[in-house]
């Protein structure tokens, strides 16, 4: 900001200046006019005073242009510093998904029943809701414990904090005055944790079924995010006015909602006591369970909001992939029938992280996939939200990247289903297919943690050693019955071969 504010001054003062010689030879006009009569019959002096217009025109043109640099620097300067006013890049971590994913598919970005946060919050097809997070609240101030002067601590906590949950959110929102800010705040997060506790109790009194449904799914969304930590704050207040005896974490409520939505095996085993690194909203603690096992401290800690926090959960678990910078990575040529008719054996792995693929001896070991009707609008979320937050290290991004050069038809999907490499719940392998080849439209793959075992692939099926010893094996010896045949076959053949050659003998 220094640099513009010494350019802007030094252009001011040379505008000052150029005023004060304009003035200077606008007090010699009336000279030149007393002298422009007696140019006619003087040519010496007509030639003087042309000069002298040219000068006067420089001088006039040049004070018009510093003119206007000085207020193009201006208005420079005052968007710079309305940017230094608005959150700093570390603080956001929710934002609109970019235009280029919701043109793909827009419904799977946007809540169908129930605004959480501003991003959505004019949204006429979502008022509705608005009286049933009044009713959750109502529910909320009457239990015991609770009174008006501890309502009002809610509302303190929030007031405080206010400048760094708008920091949170990539855009300003200045139209949402301040009480309106915190006021939905608190009925957001109230729903939220009224929601999860009747989730975890296994019946809802003021929702219908198919309500229940739309709310988990929209509470995944990226563009449908709080700040975890001011749910969790408030959760944790209300808790400790309650003087509850036995309390149950939020990030235990949040595992047990978000838990059915897990799908790579042994999700079941994490633990959801385990609040060392609290996730920052909904959408990351999704990706977080789908790649699974006991993520390391400093890996948690980052996690932001229930996208966020169930990423951590995709992502819980030891992950043996490296991230590397390559202009033009390799990528799998081949789809998985090919890759079967070379001889490639395909096999599913208890690996609880849904990223550790490896490929060795012409075995491909993957963790087993489940794929159901939630899956497509999960995974473009948490895709999204790599792609704006986390780009080099988008371990879901890679992962879907992979499956989606892997699987090339229905038939792909199929011998998958074969290996118990997927669980295809949608009955459909077309669909499957269809599905998983669109996933990655728009994705850039520059950065990638695949880019060895597709190299190893490729030149697996390329070796035509592979694709002899594979033709052998599957047609024939694909049973002990036509290996039987083979064989007596083969005997037979030699055995004629040997009574040719005694014959001539």
């Amino acid at each position: 900001m220094e640099w513009a504010t010494q350019i802007i001054g030094k252009i001011t003062g040379k505008v000052l200046q150029a005023k004060e010689d304009n003035r200077g030879s606008a007090s010699n006009n009336t000279i030149d006019n007393a002298e422009s009569s007696n140019t006619e019959w003087d040519p010496n002096l007509r030639a003087k005073n042309k000069g002298k217009d040219k000068a006067s025109t420089s001088r006039v043109s040049f004070v018009e242009c510093d003119i206007q640099t000085g207020n193009i620097l201006a208005r420079l300067q005052d968007k710079m510093e309305l940017m230094t006013s608005q959150q700093h890049m570390a603080e956001c971590c929710i934002c609109r998904v970019p235009n280029s994913f919701r043109n793909v598919k827009p419904e799977a970005y946007t809540p169908q029943l129930i605004s959480i946060g501003p991003l959505h919050r004019g949204d006429e097809r979502l008022k509705g809701m608005e009286e049933q997070k009044l009713r959750y609240f109502k529910e909320f101030a009457e239990r015991d414990g609770m009174d008006r002067m501890k309502i009002e601590d809610l509302v303190m906590c929030i007031q405080d904090k206010e400048a760094y949950i708008r920091a949170c959110y990539s855009e300003n929102f200045n139209e949402i005055t301040s009480s309106d800010f915190i006021e939905m705040i608190l009925l957001d997060a109230v729903f939220i944790i009224e929601f999860f506790q009747d989730s975890n109790d296994g019946h809802f009194q003021n929702l219908k079924p198919w309500m229940i449904f739309d709310i988990r799914e929209d509470l995944m969304l990226l563009e449908n995010q709080l700040p975890f930590f001011i749910i969790q704050e408030i959760h944790d207040k209300a808790c400790h006015a309650r003087q509850e005896t036995i309390r149950i974490p939020f990030l235990k409520l949040a595992a047990v909602h978000f838990g059915k939505y897990m799908f790579s095996q042994g999700v079941q085993n994490t633990d959801p006591d385990d609040e060392e690194g609290i996730s920052r909203h909904s959408t990351a603690l999704i990706r977080s369970l789908m790649l699974q096992e006991s993520i390391e401290r400093n890996y948690v800690e980052g996690t932001k909001h229930f996208t966020d926090l169930i990423r951590s959960f995709m992502l819980k678990g030891s992950i043996r992939r490296e991230f590397i910078f390559e202009a033009f990575p390799v990528k799998l040529k081949y789809n998985a029938v090919m890759l079967r008719q070379a001889g490639m054996k395909f096999q599913v792995t208890e690996d609880k992280c849904l990223v550790n693929i490896t490929f060795e001896k012409g075995v491909l070991k993957i963790p087993r996939l489940e794929v159901d009707y939630c899956f497509e609008r999960l995974v473009r979320n948490i895709m999204a939200f790599e792609q704006c937050f986390t780009p080099f290290e988008a371990y879901v991004c890679n992962y879907i990247m992979f499956m989606d050069l892997l699987i090339d038809s229905a038939e792909d999907v199929d011998l998958l289903a074969e290996n118990r490499i997927i669980q295809n719940l949608l009955g459909d392998d077309a669909a499957l297919s269809d599905m998983m080849n669109k996933l990655c439209e728009t994705i850039p793959d520059t950065y990638t943690c695949y880019d060895d075992i597709c190299g190893k692939m490729n030149a697996y099926y390329e070796n035509p050693w592979n694709h002899r010893k594979a033709t052998l094996k599957l047609v024939y010896f694909a049973d002990i019955w036509r290996g039987t045949g083979t064989v007596a076959a083969a005997i037979l053949l030699i055995l004629t071969l040997i009574q040719t050659i005694k014959a001539f003998l």
